[in-house]
């Protein structure tokens, strides 16, 4: 009977002793973010030099996300001309978070002068490439991403010159 209430005691003290951070994960979860769009929006300024926001976009796709400590990470990078394929090129802006709800994006900017002079034709612009980047792959992060298809984006800087 002692033996009983000890057990009893152990148990209700580990149950009570355990915090939110001891719980475990529910790695059954689909987690799926998706890159949605990379747009650009003008600000004119004269005819041929204008500036230009960069955005870019990931949605969740999958089931509700929350990770307390895990961040994911989303990447804009700017890939100038001749920038080899398995090259993200400069990295010009990140965004960490970690909770999304399903069907809930999140957007990343970037803000820079562009010139129609310096790119005429098209012809040698930068492109633009919008990269989803999970804990899983640097640590031992608990959940797999259901879809890696679509964790990358990448748009052309020469679709900048026709909103001029």
């Amino acid at each position: 009977m002692k033996h009983s209430i000890y057990l009893l005691y152990i148990s209700i003290m580990l149950l009570l002793g355990c915090s939110k951070e001891d719980t475990v994960l529910d790695t059954t979860k689909q987690i799926d973010f998706a890159v949605e769009s990379i747009d650009f929006k003008l600000t004119p300024t004269n005819n041929t030099s204008n500036m230009v926001t960069i955005s870019g976009s990931i949605i969740n796709v999958g089931d509700s996300f929350f990770s307390e400590g895990v961040k994911q990470t989303f990447y804009l990078y700017e890939r100038p001309w001749g920038t080899a394929i398995n090259s993200n090129g400069n990295l010009i802006a990140k965004k960490e978070f970690s909770a999304l709800e399903t069907g809930e994006n999140i957007t990343i900017d970037y803000l820079r002068e562009w010139n129609t002079e310096m790119y005429s034709n098209g012809i040698f612009c930068p492109s633009y490439r919008l990269v989803i980047r999970h804990d899983s792959e640097v640590d031992a992060f608990p959940f797999q991403d259901s879809n890696p298809t679509n964790n990358m984006m990448e748009r052309f800087g020469s679709d900048i010159n026709l909103l001029f």
